[in-house]
């Protein structure tokens, strides 16, 4: 009980953590008693957070809508490099490595993949740390809804809607990919298992590194916050279905032939790595000339 009490007061404010810790090492609560009155403490302080708008709009605005794109990413993902795992790992014959075709074939194959991998990661670690950096005391509620947001989604489904909008992959139930999909572990246990290590994971890291933040000078502020709307705004054009036929189109140019963003995917976690490595060695030398 006593270690619930302890992991229930980290959602207050250091100041009143420790006055709430001190309060109950001077008194002859029980556990049990300790526990209610924690989360009573905890209940009503952030109901008190949440009669302002900010909260709300963080909530409505990013929350809700980046957990539910993230995840239909990653199934459309899942679902494409699952044919190419079924391809290679259940029909495997290493005589096939003796053929340069072959080897051709799986070098690109395996390159396209795991760029996929590495994007979604990206974004995920990105899209956490934005929502952490501006949730900063919401962060227990958010990070719990972002989560359910995912999670629902992967169970569920998604509006009709979002699907035509983002261009989800069609059923794979029949058709040249039923031998992929006929199986339980490509149809259900392959798309969780990159929900949770390419989405979940990295989105809770994120979120992580961005509630603890240290104050940066505004120059860096401005460095982190462009790389992050960069990787951000390459998320979602990315995945929406005009860019995704104008990137993939290879009929004569009627339209404009729209770039992959993919590669952008990467400038939010490389922003934050030289706001990291700059700020203290800035602060460092500031002090030292002082």
């Amino acid at each position: 009980m006593w270690r619930l009490v302890d992991l229930v007061s980290r959602m207050l404010e250091p100041d009143e953590r420790d006055a709430v810790r001190g309060d109950f090492a001077e008194s002859r609560e029980t556990g049990g008693q300790a526990l209610r009155d924690v989360l009573g403490l905890v209940v009503l302080r952030q109901a008190g957070l949440w009669k302002d708008w900010r909260p709300w709009l963080t909530l409505v605005g990013l929350v809700v809508p980046l957990g539910m794109l993230l995840s239909l990413v990653s199934r459309r993902m899942a679902a494409g490099s699952a044919i190419y795992a079924w391809l290679y790992l259940n029909n495997w014959d290493w005589g096939y490595v003796q053929n340069p075709g072959f080897r051709h074939d799986l070098a690109g194959d395996m390159a396209a993949v795991f760029m996929e991998y590495g994007t979604l990661i990206c974004w995920s670690w990105t899209g956490g740390f934005v929502l952490g950096s501006l949730s900063r005391r919401t962060i227990w509620v958010n990070r719990a809804l972002f989560c359910l947001a995912l999670l629902s989604v992967e169970c569920w489904g998604a509006p009709r809607f979002l699907g035509r909008l983002l261009l989800l992959p069609p059923s794979y139930a029949s058709g040249p990919n039923e031998a992929v999909f006929s199986g339980e572990f490509y149809r259900a246990a392959f798309p969780w298992i990159i929900h949770i290590a390419l989405v979940l994971f990295p989105s809770l890291w994120g979120m992580r590194q961005g509630f603890r933040r240290v104050t940066l000078p505004l120059p860096l502020q401005m460095i982190l916050w462009a790389s992050a709307a960069a990787t951000m705004f390459a998320l979602v054009a990315q995945n929406l279905a005009w860019w995704q036929v104008r990137t993939w189109d290879t009929r004569p140019p009627y339209l404009p032939h729209l770039p992959s963003l993919m590669p952008l995917a990467i400038v939010g976690p490389i922003g934050y790595m030289l706001a990291s490595a700059i700020g203290p060695r800035r602060r460092a030398l500031k002090e030292n000339n002082t």
